[in-house]
C-alpha cells in the first residue's frame, strides 16, 4: 500500500504542537503519517536561509523522512510556513500531491515576479519587519508579544497561543523577520496559475485582510478559488481546529 505522508508547517513564533487539536481530527491509520517539522530548531530548514535555498533543503527533507516517490506528499502551511511551502511546491512540483495554504500571502502584486528593490509597499514593509526583528532581538518579552498580537491582522482571534521565552532562541525569532520578510519574498501568483490544481487555499471568515486578498486572487490568477473557514480570524488553527482537521480528512479521505 502506498503511504500518504502529511507534513505540517507552522507559522511565525509557531511550535510543532500547534498542529495538536488539528491532528486529533485526522484519521488514525497505519497509512498516514505525520511531520510536524520545527524549521526554527532544525539547522537546515531555519532562516539563514533564503526562501530558494529553504526550498532545496525542505525538497530533500522531504525526499528522506517520506520515503521518495513510493509515498505521496500532502503539505499543509499556516501564515508564514504556507509561503515557505509556496516555495517548496515552486521548487520540486512533482514532489507534491496537494499543498493546503492556510493564512498565506502570495507576495506583493508586482509587474515581475522578480524582487523589486524600490517597490514602496516593498520598502514600507521592509521598514515594517526591521522594526519587530529588532524587537523580538530585544525588546522585554511580554512586552513584545502583547503589541505583535495587538497588530489588526490578527484581530477577532478565539484565543492566542501561549508563547514562553525560553521556547525560542530570540535571535532566529529576529533573523527569520529579515530573511523571510514578505519584502524579500517575489510576487507567486504564476505559480498558483501553474499550480492551481495541487493547490487548496484557506482563509477565516473573519480574516478581513486576507479574504480581501484572496477576493483579488481570484481576479487576478486564472482558475484561482478559495475556502472559507467559519467563525474563523487569521489564527485558523487555533480558532477552528476541527474544521481545519475535518478538511484535512476529506483530502486524505482520497487517498487514504
Amino acid at each position: 500500500m502506498e503511504r500518504v505522508n502529511l507534513f505540517f508547517l507552522h507559522g511565525f513564533l509557531g511550535r510543532p504542537t500547534d498542529w495538536a487539536l488539528v491532528k486529533a481530527h485526522l484519521p488514525q491509520t497505519e497509512g498516514l503519517r505525520i511531520f510536524t517539522p520545527d524549521y526554527f530548531k532544525e539547522l537546515s530548514l531555519g532562516p539563514t536561509h533564503s526562501f530558494e535555498t529553504w526550498a532545496e533543503n525542505f525538497v530533500r527533507w522531504v525526499e528522506i523522512h517520506g520515503g521518495g516517490s513510493a509515498s505521496r506528499n500532502v503539505v499543509v502551511g499556516y501564515s508564514l510556513g504556507g509561503r515557505l511551502a509556496l516555495h517548496a511546491l515552486e521548487r520540486k512540483p512533482a514532489l507534491f500531491y496537494k499543498v493546503m495554504l492556510v493564512s498565506t500571502n502570495p507576495g506583493f502584486n508586482d509587474m515581475h515576479e522578480s524582487f523589486d528593490p524600490i517597490s514602496e509597499e516593498r520598502r514600507q514593509r521592509w521598514m515594517n519587519d526591521s522594526y519587530w526583528a529588532e524587537e523580538f532581538l530585544k525588546a522585554p518579552w511580554d512586552m513584545v508579544l502583547r503589541n505583535w498580537n495587538a497588530q489588526p491582522v490578527f484581530g477577532g482571534a478565539e484565543a492566542e497561543p501561549s508563547r514562553s521565552e525560553k521556547e525560542y532562541s530570540r535571535e532566529t525569532l529576529s533573523l527569520a523577520l529579515t530573511q523571510w520578510s514578505l519584502a524579500q519574498q517575489k510576487n507567486m501568483r504564476g505559480l498558483l496559475e501553474k499550480q492551481n490544481q495541487k493547490l487548496i487555499w484557506m482563509v477565516g471568515e473573519r480574516d478581513e485582510k486576507f479574504l480581501d486578498m484572496s477576493r483579488r486572487l481570484t481576479e487576478e490568477v486564472p482558475g484561482f478559488h478559495f475556502e472559507t473557514v467559519p467563525s474563523s480570524s487569521h489564527r485558523v488553527l487555533f480558532d477552528s481546529p476541527k474544521e481545519l482537521g475535518e478538511r484535512i480528512r476529506q483530502l486524505l479521505q482520497k487517498l487514504l
